[in-house]
C-alpha cells in the first residue's frame, strides 16, 4: 500500500525524523550509524557510554554489531529484509529495548538505508520479575513419552539467553535418556518470528548432531504461514499424535488406532 496525499511545502524527511519523539537511528547498507534525531542523542547517550563512546558525536561511523550478541545472524536478517523487523534486545544486562529496524528505499525501489528504532528502552532491573517469570514458564519439565522417546512444549518468546538455557537442558536429558526422537511442541505459539525459529533450528540441529531425530509438531495453519519462508529441513506435525504415530511407523510398530 502507498502513501497518499502530499507533504506540505517545505517540509522534508529529516524534519520529520527529527520530530518524531522516538529514538531513531539511521544506518548505511553496510550497518554502519550515519544519523541520529534528537530524541536517540538524548535517550542513548548513557548506553552508548557502556561501549566506550565517551562523545556522542564518536557514535556516527560505528557498526551496528555492538549492539546484537549474535551479530552474523543480525546481519542475515538485515540483507534479506524486505518490510519491518521487530526484536527485543538487552544492552549490557543493563537495559532492555523494543527494536523496529526498517530499509528505506530510493524513487526507484532501491534499498538505501536502514531506520532503526529503539522503544521502551528501559533499566533491567525493572524487567528482572517479568524476565524470571518468563524463565520458570520456558522451564517446564520435559516429558518422557516412553522410553527413548522425549517432548517439550515451548511457551512464551525465545530470546538468545532463554534458548541458550533450553538447549542445554535438552541435550543434556537426551544424552541422559539415551533419547532416539525428541518432539517440540508448538501448539501454543500462533506465529513464528525469525528469531524464534532461529533458536529452535539451533536445539534441532544439536540434536541431529547427538543422533536424536527431533520433530516439531504443534503446526496450525497460521504457524505454517509464517514458518514456510524460514527454509528450515524439519520434520512437521500438525499434533502430538502425528508425530508419535510416525515414530512407531519407523518403529515398525503396528498401528490400530490413532487421531489425526
Amino acid at each position: 500500500m502507498h502513501a497518499i496525499g502530499q507533504l506540505p511545502s517545505k517540509l522534508n524527511g529529516h524534519s520529520i525524523l527529527e520530530n518524531i519523539q522516538e529514538t531513531i537511528i539511521v544506518a548505511d547498507l553496510h550497518y554502519q550509524i550515519q544519523w541520529l534525531n534528537s530524541t536517540a542523542v538524548e535517550t542513548l547517550s548513557p548506553l552508548f557510554h557502556l561501549y566506550g563512546v565517551k562523545h556522542i558525536d564518536d557514535v556516527i561511523g560505528l557498526h551496528m554489531d555492538m549492539f546484537h550478541s549474535s551479530p552474523a545472524h543480525q546481519q542475515q536478517i538485515m540483507k534479506g529484509l524486505e518490510s519491518t523487523h521487530r526484536a527485543r534486545i538487552t544492552i549490557k544486562n543493563l537495559y532492555v529495548a523494543e527494536t523496529v529496524i526498517h530499509p528505506i528505499y530510493n524513487e526507484e525501489g532501491e534499498k538505501k538505508a536502514y531506520l532503526l528504532m529503539l522503544l521502551d528502552v528501559t533499566k533491567q532491573a525493572k524487567r528482572e520479575q517479568e524476565n524470571e517469570q518468563m524463565i520458570e514458564d520456558l522451564s517446564s519439565p520435559l516429558l518422557k513419552i516412553w522410553d527413548e522417546v522425549l517432548a517439550l512444549p515451548i511457551v512464551g518468546k525465545l530470546d538468545h539467553s532463554r534458548s541458550t538455557k533450553l538447549a542445554e537442558k535438552v541435550l543434556q536429558e537426551c544424552v541422559k535418556e539415551r533419547a532416539r526422537y525428541f518432539l517440540i511442541d508448538l501448539s501454543s505459539l500462533k506465529t513464528m518470528d525469525d528469531d524464534s525459529g532461529h533458536h529452535i533450528n539451533i536445539i534441532h540441529e544439536a540434536l541431529r548432531l547427538i543422533g536424536t531425530t527431533c520433530l516439531i509438531v504443534g503446526i496450525s495453519a497460521q504457524m505454517a504461514q509464517s514458518i514456510v519462508s524460514l527454509d528450515y529441513h524439519w520434520k512437521t506435525f500438525g499434533n502430538v499424535r502425528q508425530g508419535i504415530a510416525y515414530i512407531l511407523k519407523q518403529e515398525g510398530k503396528r498401528i490400530t488406532s490413532i487421531d489425526n
